[in-house]
């Protein structure tokens, strides 16, 4: 009994002392957990931190003929230095490969079709269209007959991607192709001319698009109703080019575009996100006696960011400004001698054709014959998953662009569907076999004044572009770039008959008469994606022009004072006085009457709003989520809701019809006509006004006053791999607060599908001094490397968004003033 007894006393000792046991056995377990994660991350930190860039030593490459000296300054910005431009191309090939492989990788996969191949089957959407549409096999056919001696620079560059493609494997390669398990296949010269082709087809393809919304508004409304829904142009809008700056050759009588303007039946305009600003003034209006040129392109937000900016010397070549990886070029910036900037020239470029098939599928028929169908199978590689196999098939029109359309509508859920489409052929005139747009920019870069300057540009294909102009002599110009078709009949905002023949292409209009000015009397330029030329013009060059918002805010700031400088170049670009709520919030104050408290708070900040879309104000937030109910509350009855999105995007369409409606005060358009009551503009617009103030007091509170625009509105920088995951989103993406609206100087578009993100922005802005006392300046949205670690990753975006800029460092003793590392590349 006593040892049974001591044995159970003992148990009970035990037992007692087990939890404290288990906890600290628990706690040992979760802290050597704690201390492998912390091992591995480290590793994994150390790991990555390999595939950094190398910026300074010696390295030895084949495809030299002289040693290249790359000198990044604090800001880093390459300054490569060879003997030769060829070698100079290939230190540019270089170091885009050292800073930004994976986004040429990424883009070279999205002009290819093949996304799938390493992103699995969410991609396939995406390359059914790109594979249709076909614009790596138009760059591999380009190539063919692309000019020798660019092709040499081109070859070149090429070379420095290789260079650094074969001397890097595994973990020296960027984080995003050990995250893949992927490895970079070599760089050709075919890769880089689709470059500039997905580049145009992200400009130009709403040209397509528009016309099938079109199609859609009028199959749903009707034609007249479609034409409310799709204003024509402002006849009072500001030209890029006014009648009295163009060249006589240009005009022409006025009957023969009466006649095509009444043939078109709409004009149309384009989506206000995608575009740019550029203008020049000469030394008549500037403070230094010399020009300045100021340029942002406003592109889809991304990271890495579109450009990347470079100085480039090696004998007759000495340029500066903002490149594009995957690309030999200087797209904006300036040589000793000259500066110029681009801007978006939307003309209308593509053009949708309905085909009629015979009874067996394979033939089309064009003016009474029969012509059998181009057919290519396609491989579509899908990571995780069995290939697929697309069939592209194409007319004499271009590729069937309705078959990946169709085909991907049908694999949405029934309530998202659009409708099957006719068979559609795509014109695009980027799909011609020959394209020397890459030789244009070679060429823009080495000229020296503004005769070789328009020489270059004749070979510009596509997208078409506003070049503007300046240089040290004091001059000034802007001259319209690329192939705008001829066309032999009507110009239909919906596909043409593609079996009458009656509707082709005869040609593209000669450079000699695309719009073009040099030395304006009243001494400025301004681009702003506006209508190119006032008055009479002998050729159709299109009609998706912008709204004239930012153009005419831009000749305001320039005409308000006698001279500028940089400083005042610098508050233009920043400016965010919005000229849409200057011409619609008078309207919507004189149709609202407030019925509650919250609205009367809300009109009487609206009242004394000064249209200024700082992020830091109330009003701004009101009257921007207001003004996005508004057309929706207005228009969903009639458009539905998949057609109604579409729609709403298009911010110029949607500005000029309310503009018009309210003007008007009885607009039927307010009336919902799924309800039996009628209602007016005022109780629809009341509506929205309640909707939004809902809104925003769910978001900021119910104390009105303290609201702030750019707490709801950021502008987002997705990273490729981050847009689906969390955990990537929060390592890889960056956002921020800002400001502006569709219309302001400096852009704040945002999305419906992704409220109040803004997605497309000013990615880029320079301003240039053509005197002796500075070269320019420029900020990009978020930096020149593409690598997670790199201190470089988005150390611009804060500069960015507060309109500050970094030194455009261009005579060697400022580069090496301003030098960070040296990195020698030897033959």
């Amino acid at each position: 009994m006593l040892r049974v007894a001591k044995k159970t006393a003992l148990e009970r000792r035990q037992s007692a002392r087990a939890p404290g046991r288990r906890r600290r056995l628990v706690i040992g377990s979760l802290l050597s957990v704690f201390l492998l994660l912390l091992v591995a991350a480290a590793g994994g930190y150390l790991y990555l931190r390999g595939s950094l860039a190398q910026q300074g030593g010696v390295i030895k490459v084949a495809g030299l003929s002289a040693s290249v000296e790359i000198v990044r300054d604090v800001d880093a910005v390459p300054h490569i230095y060879a003997e030769n431009s060829p070698d100079a191309y290939f230190g540019l090939g270089y170091v885009h490969a050292q800073d930004r492989l994976w986004q040429m990788e990424y883009q070279r996969r999205v002009v290819q079709g093949r996304l799938a191949e390493i992103l699995g089957p969410d991609a396939i959407q995406r390359d059914r269209m790109l594979r249709t549409v076909g614009i790596y096999r138009a760059a591999v056919k380009a190539w063919e007959t692309f000019p020798a001696d660019s092709k040499q620079a081109v070859n070149a560059y090429v070379a420095g991607v290789n260079a650094f493609i074969n001397s890097h494997a595994g973990g020296s390669l960027p984080p995003e192709f050990t995250m893949l398990r992927l490895s970079p296949e070599p760089w050709s010269g075919p890769d880089v001319l689709a470059g500039v082709k997905l580049l145009a087809w992200n400009l130009d393809s709403l040209s397509y698009s528009t016309e099938l919304l079109a199609d859609d508004i009028i199959r749903r409304v009707g034609q007249v109703r479609a034409q409310q829904l799709m204003p024509d142009y402002p006849q009072d809008a500001p030209a890029i080019i006014p009648a009295q700056g163009r060249d006589r050759r240009q005009e022409a009588a006025s009957a023969a575009v009466d006649e095509m303007r009444l043939l078109t039946g709409a004009t149309l305009i384009n989506d206000g996100g995608m575009g740019s600003n550029c203008w020049a003034i000469d030394g008549a209006k500037s403070a230094t006696g010399k020009p300045l040129l100021a340029n942002d392109p406003h592109l889809w937000t991304t990271l890495p960011g579109n450009w990347y900016v470079a100085h480039l010397c090696g004998a007759e070549l000495d340029v500066i400004g903002a490149t594009i990886p995957g690309l030999p070029i200087v797209v904006t910036g300036r040589n000793r001698q000259i500066a110029w900037g681009i801007t978006h020239l939307a003309a209308d470029v593509q053009d949708l054709y309905l085909e009629r098939f015979d009874s067996t599928g394979r033939m089309t028929e064009f003016r009474g014959q029969l012509e059998p169908l181009q057919v290519l199978a396609e491989t579509i590689k899908v990571r995780g998953e069995g290939d697929v196999t697309h069939i592209v098939r194409a007319t004499r029109h271009g590729p069937l662009i309705s078959d990946p359309i169709n085909l991907n509508d049908s694999q949405l859920p029934k309530d998202r569907r659009q409708g099957q489409l006719a068979p559609l052929a795509l014109r695009w005139s980027a799909l011609d076999p020959e394209d020397n747009t890459v030789d244009s920019f070679l060429r823009l870069n080495r000229a020296q004044n503004w005769g070789e300057f328009k020489q270059a540009l004749r070979n510009h294909a596509a997208p078409g572009l506003s070049f503007v102009y300046a240089d040290v002599e004091n001059n000034i110009g802007v001259c319209a770039a690329g192939r705008i078709p001829l066309r032999t009949a009507r110009v239909g905002i919906t596909a043409s008959e593609g079996w009458s023949g009656a509707n082709e292409w005869s040609g593209y209009i000669p450079f000699d008469d695309l719009p073009q000015s040099y030395n304006p009397a009243e001494h400025f330029i301004i681009t702003a994606n506006n209508r190119p030329v006032d008055g009479a013009y002998k050729y159709f060059l299109g009609a998706q022009w912008a709204a004239p918002y930012r153009a005419e805010r831009i000749r305001e700031l320039i005409e308000s004072k006698q001279k500028l400088d940089l400083e005042d170049q610098a508050a233009i670009q920043g400016d965010t006085e919005s000229l849409q709520a200057r011409e619609l919030l008078p309207l919507l104050l004189k149709i609202v009457e407030s019925q509650t408290d919250q609205q009367r708070r809300a009109l009487q900040l609206l009242a004394a709003w000064n249209c200024d879309a700082r992020g830091d104000s109330a009003a701004t937030a009101i009257y921007e989520t207001w003004i996005e109910r508004l057309p929706r509350a207005m228009l969903g009855d009639e458009l539905g809701p998949q057609l109604m999105e579409r729609y709403e995007r298009r911010f110029d369409y949607v500005s000029s019809f309310l503009a018009n409606s309210l003007k008007e005060g009885a607009s039927p358009w307010c009336d919902d006509i799924t309800t039996p009551e009628h209602e007016d503009c005022s109780g629809i617009a009341g509506r929205a006004l309640d909707e939004a103030l809902a809104y925003l007091q769910s978001r900021q509170g119910s104390r009105i006053e303290d609201w702030r625009w750019d707490r709801i509105h950021m502008v987002v920088f997705p990273h490729q791999l981050s847009e689906n995951n969390a955990i990537l989103r929060r390592l890889f993406s960056r956002s921020i607060p800002n400001g502006g609206d569709r219309s302001t100087v400096n852009i704040g578009t945002f999305t419906f599908d992704q409220v109040f993100e803004q997605r497309t922005a000013p990615s880029y802005r320079q301003l240039i001094d053509l005197s002796n006392s500075e070269p320019g300046r420029f900020i990009a949205a978020i930096g020149q490397s593409g690598h997670l670690l790199s201190p470089h990753y988005d150390d611009y975006l804060n500069d960015w968004q507060a309109g500050r800029y970094r030194p455009m460092r261009f005579d060697r003793a400022v580069v090496e003033q301003g030098r960070k590392a040296s990195l020698s590349l030897e033959p």
